[in-house]
């Protein structure tokens, strides 16, 4: 009898075991679908908001225009004129160009973040295709030229891959909506 009410026990134990894991699951799970669409409320707010006020073409032009200073500082430089920041003192036609590069590059920078998140785990990925797959795939071709921009950049000699987890990410969400 004593065997029995040990079997009984151990049996309801290991239920209860199930139980926990099971409810703790399902608890990480909806914390993890809640910190996804807070992120990309977040984004929404800080990021996306102030994207949609550029168009195609004016971040064609900006990236457009960042290789061209690029490319006239490097001569600038090599010429032995003075020094990068000397021309960058002297320059002040690009001042626009480059401040506008610096705050894409910071919107980029955030969507990057958000995507390794998606792309790790941390948030979910099925909750974004559902929340945001055409509008980060407009996206990622929208901010193409910025991205190809900061690839191709002539001050390396090495092989850059900037902002993979994005284009990671824009893959996923594409191949998971067909």
């Amino acid at each position: 009898m004593e065997l029995i009410i040990s079997i009984i026990a151990v049996i309801i134990s290991f239920v209860t075991f199930l139980y926990t894991v099971l409810v703790e699951y399902r608890g990480e799970q909806r914390e993890k679908k809640q910190s996804t669409l807070e992120a990309l409320n977040l984004l929404q707010e800080q990021v996306f908001d102030k994207l949609n006020e550029y168009t195609f073409a004016e971040i064609k032009d900006i990236s457009d225009k960042w290789n061209e200073s690029a490319e006239e500082k490097r001569k600038f430089v090599t010429a032995k004129k003075g020094t990068a920041t000397e021309f960058w003192n002297t320059h002040h036609e690009y001042d626009n160009t480059i401040n506008e590069y610096r705050v894409l590059s910071g919107y980029l920078a955030r969507i990057e973040h958000f995507s390794l998140g998606v792309n790790t785990g941390i948030y979910d990925v099925k909750v974004t295709e559902r929340a945001a797959t055409s509008y980060l795939t407009m996206l990622y071709k929208k901010l193409e030229p910025l991205i190809l921009t900061k690839n191709n950049s002539n001050n390396s000699s090495y092989e850059n891959k900037y902002h993979k987890e994005f284009g990671k990410l824009v893959t996923a969400l594409t191949k998971l909506e067909a």
